[in-house]
């Protein structure tokens, strides 16, 4: 049995989370204790609680989750109202893809300018899966995450599973923000220590738009606008979080130990590289843009 405080960091979401889920009615603790009031947590609930939060990402209602994990996934009303739901988003993405069209409409010049603005230099790869140790949160600013990334650091320093790979940031809400930023801080790990670090593969990407920069991670944002003006100019959309990984960094290393080539002792010699998931506009794909 695990307190809130101890499972919330297994499940790697905060403990008013889980206070609300029970409110709710959509995820309750394995037990209550009568006389203090304390909450307890097995680990066996972590799956229920990865399939509330994942409905909860696609646009479920809470009636529609508590409904939905209350059916058996072979039932035939299960099956009608995942139905439901992916056509729902099929409307949503319909009507975002019409947006931009008439958003296209307004900038009769785009095209050209975009052709002959100066371009940075932005790259098209694959990036591959990676296994590490991720924690995901709401923020109040992104000045926590750098807490977040040490508190991972020192987890994977106690289980002697670190990987020799970049450490990332994932903003799952697909733009940089000032406040209230969902992110995701991704230390790698050995494949083989999946389990004992209780990490997850991080899907890899098939199209990414790539760009590096020097220095202070307050180009970001003006980075990430050019990449996006890069993959608009050809007919190109972003298609998932975008990540923020750290080549060359800064870390108090207490608790754990990093290669030192990557450990940078000053701002200005931060190595950091954008990478945007990407996919074709419809009119990409019909060949009209």
């Amino acid at each position: 049995m695990l307190k809130i405080g101890d499972f919330s960091r297994l499940a790697r979401v905060t403990i008013k989370t889980l206070r609300f889920y029970d409110a709710a009615g959509l995820f309750h603790p394995a037990l209550v204790e009568p006389r203090s009031g304390y909450r307890f947590y097995r680990a066996d609930q972590l799956p229920a609680l990865r399939r509330i939060r994942l409905l909860r990402e696609l646009g479920c209602s809470i009636a529609e989750v508590r409904k939905l994990t209350a059916l058996p996934i072979e039932s035939g009303e299960y099956t009608h109202l995942i139905t439901a739901l992916r056509r729902r988003l099929n409307v949503r993405i319909a009507r975002d893809e019409h947006r931009l069209r008439q958003l296209d409409a307004l900038l009769p010049g785009r095209k050209h300018s975009a052709e002959n603005r100066e371009q940075p230099s932005v790259t098209e790869r694959q990036i591959a899966p990676v296994t590490a140790l991720t924690v995901r949160d709401r923020v109040g600013s992104l000045s926590e995450v750098e807490r977040m990334f040490e508190a991972a650091e020192q987890r994977v320093g106690r289980q002697d599973c670190r990987a020799s790979l970049s450490p990332f940031l994932l903003f799952h809400d697909l733009e940089y923000r000032d406040a209230n930023v969902d992110v995701e801080v991704c230390v790698p790990i050995a494949p083989d220590s999946v389990t004992t670090c209780n990490g997850r593969v991080v899907d890899g990407i098939d199209r990414a738009a790539c760009l590096r920069f020097s220095g202070s991670y307050d180009q970001a944002p003006h980075c990430c606008e050019l990449m996006l003006d890069w993959m608009d100019g050809g007919g190109r959309r972003i298609a998932g979080p975008i990540r923020e990984v750290y080549l060359r960094f800064g870390a108090h290393q207490i608790g754990y130990t990093l290669s030192p080539p990557v450990i940078a002792d000053r701002v200005t010699e931060y190595q950091t590289e954008l990478q945007i998931p990407m996919a074709n506009t419809p009119a990409s794909r019909h060949g009209n843009c």
